[in-house]
């Protein structure tokens, strides 16, 4: 017996609609439709999202997808976290949300934490305080008095609103919730302290949902452009995080892991039963985000592959042709090692580059270290510093809480770099299981099986994504070598 669902996952760089087959247990996905997810500047000079395009090419991939699999049982939405829109009380959209990289709503970071510190909002909201974060978008809205803040009827994440505007029903989901660092993880709401705190508004908010919830229909008259059944939109882990990490095919119980969902962002942390309230990991970035039946995630926003994206971007327009990722990884692998790392996190790396490779060997001609010169040199500098960046990160959190790691998975399109999965494995000293591709997609299927009826646990859709699976092992390699690197990495950078 054969079900159909349509699954939207909306990343930092594309969007896809994918077509998720369940047949006797077992999962099978069809990329029906694929779409690019390129922020734009408003004549403002503001980086936003493009939203309006984005939700047309939702449709045109549901449309496809209905098209091709007439059958279909349910709709879902999951995206990056952090930003949301704006609707007024008729329902329209107001302004142009804004994009999580825009620099300027991080600039009032000090002065928010000057009437709340990061130690007070890490208590009432469990949350890493990221600058990335939707609290410090909306402290900026408030205190320039932004008619979208001051107007808005209700505040939407970004999946929130792509569902509002295929049903026309007003949500607001809980994982994505907590990326606003509003939410208290603890009780699973919207904490009201930190509004009276901040003088934000609470009538924006509205209750919130649990994923799995039925959301309702497609509303008529999309149905009526689409020429497509009233098909229902059902309400997933949101959080594309949180959805991979419930579809995760954990298999071994009785070893503690951990996972890095490895894209744009290299989303670093572990799977716990309640959010960790202990102070001390706010020093390294890391916080509680809302997981899924009732567990959380312990998580670090570690700045991934965008490093690398940018810098085939150069390559890419340099050359005048297309470089494959294939060609990318082939030459860092043929490059010397030489001693040349950074901190992806720091801001110069974080920002949107037109010259990346340059912004690499800037830093190393102000840091006294080698300059790399040929792509397969920035490559592996760039390789080399986020897997010595991911092992630090853990490290700091897992000897603070005196804990280790048995194994490690790394998830999403990352996955395919089998050069930097084997670094990862390498610099942490542990075995990996890399895979699968769309874990994300996974985890967003669940819920739509869950409120189907067909599943009910998430250990049976753990269970159903490993059977469904080809996952790649690795075993740490070069052990002397990286034991040196890690060594050469933290004396260099002074951590």
């Amino acid at each position: 017996m054969s079900d159909n669902y349509i699954v939207v996952d909306l990343g930092a760089s594309n969007g896809r609609v994918i077509v998720a087959d369940v047949t006797d247990g077992k999962i099978s996905f069809d990329v029906v439709h694929r779409f690019d997810n390129v922020p734009v500047f408003s004549n403002e000079e503001e980086f936003c999202w493009d939203i309006l395009r984005i939700y047309s090419d939702i449709k045109d991939g549901i449309r496809i997808a209905v098209n091709k699999y007439p059958d279909v049982r349910s709709i879902g939405i999951d995206t990056m976290g952090c930003d949301f829109g704006f609707i007024d009380d008729q329902g329209r959209l107001i302004g142009n949300p804004i994009y999580f990289r825009d620099q300027r709503q991080h600039l009032l970071a000090d002065e928010m934490h000057e009437i709340l510190s990061e130690e007070e909002l890490f208590a009432l909201s469990q949350g890493p305080c990221n600058r990335i974060m939707g609290i410090y978008k909306l402290y900026q809205l408030k205190k320039y008095k932004r008619f979208e803040y001051e107007h808005g009827a209700h505040l939407l994440m970004m999946p929130d609103l792509l569902n509002y505007l295929l049903t026309g029903k007003i949500s607001n989901e809980f994982t994505n919730a907590t990326m606003t660092l509003l939410v208290n993880q603890k009780e699973r709401c919207w904490e009201e302290k930190i509004c009276d705190i901040l003088g934000f508004r609470k009538d924006i908010f509205t209750k919130l949902s649990e994923p799995g919830t039925v959301l309702g229909p497609v509303k008529e008259s999309v149905c009526r452009e689409l020429g497509i059944p009233p098909i229902r939109v059902v309400i997933p882990a949101t959080h594309d995080t949180a959805s991979a990490v419930a579809g995760i095919p954990v298999t071994s119980q009785d070893k503690k892991w951990g996972f890095v969902s490895l894209g744009t962002w290299a989303l670093s942390g572990m799977e716990l039963d309640e959010p960790l309230t202990n102070p001390e990991v706010v020093a390294f970035e890391f916080g509680n985000e809302g997981g899924v039946f009732g567990k959380s995630m312990l998580l670090k926003n570690i700045n991934g592959l965008w490093v690398i994206q940018q810098c085939r971007k150069y390559w890419q327009y340099e050359l005048g042709r297309d470089v494959s990722w294939g060609e990318i990884c082939e030459a860092a692998m043929a490059a010397p090692d030489h001693d040349c790392v950074f901190n992806c996190d720091d801001l110069e790396f974080t920002a949107s580059q037109q010259d990346m490779p340059r912004t690499i060997r800037d830093f190393m001609e102000k840091s006294g270290q080698y300059v790399p010169q040929t792509m397969g040199e920035v490559a592996r500098c760039v390789f080399k510093s986020l897997a010595c960046r991911i092992d630090y990160s853990f490290g700091k959190v897992l000897d603070t809480l005196d804990e280790k790691m048995d194994i490690l998975h790394i998830l999403g399109g990352g996955t395919q770099n089998h050069l930097l999965c084997q670094w990862i494995s390498n610099a942490m000293g542990i075995p990996v299981v890399a895979g699968p591709v769309e874990t994300t997609a996974v985890g967003n299927l669940l819920f739509q099986l869950i409120a189907d009826g067909k599943i009910s646990t998430l250990e049976e859709g753990r269970a159903m994504c490993a059977a469904s699976s080809e996952l790649v092992h690795y075993e740490p390699q070069d052990q002397d070598y990286w034991v040196k690197t890690k060594k050469y990495y933290r004396e260099a950078l002074h951590i």
